[in-house]
């Protein structure tokens, strides 16, 4: 299976909510609002929302913001990793995830750090085989440039 990774568009908003909506996401209400919301994180210079394609079909997603440091260098944070659910354990999110550590690399963070949502068990399991490490409830990756 081949996985594809590409930037958002603000075009993808349907594709996106159903993929939320099939995975157990909590969806916010169809109106004008969220989809304003939805082109404005696409949009975002301080974020990366990027999708994860198999076959053509949206497979899973990855949004990641950074925060730029006074002293140290930048810190990225996954805010969110969806992977559909009829492709869970494929290589999906172990490609997104793999793709947000070279992105953050790329902008010169010194740490990727994630909080599952939820404290979903999965989560906490695949972030820990994939390297990184539990600080109270937000796993880490890096100290320095990753």
């Amino acid at each position: 299976m081949r996985v594809r990774i590409r930037r958002g568009r603000r075009t993808d908003f349907t594709a996106v909510m159903q993929l939320l909506a099939a995975s157990g996401t909590p969806v916010p209400p169809p109106e004008p609002s969220t989809l304003r919301r939805f082109r404005y994180l696409v949009a975002d210079l301080g974020a990366e929302f990027y999708l994860a394609l198999v076959d053509g079909q949206l497979a899973g997603l990855v949004h990641v913001t950074y925060a730029r440091q006074l002293a140290i260098a930048p810190i990225a944070r996954v805010e969110q990793l969806v992977v559909a659910p009829a492709l869970r354990r494929c290589g999906v999110g172990s490609a997104l995830l793999r793709f947000a550590q070279q992105r953050a690399s790329q902008r010169g963070c010194g740490r990727l750090s994630c909080t599952p949502m939820g404290g979903a068990a999965a989560a906490r399991q695949f972030l820990e085989k994939s390297g990184f490490s539990v600080c109270e409830s937000t796993y880490l990756q890096g100290n320095g440039a990753l």
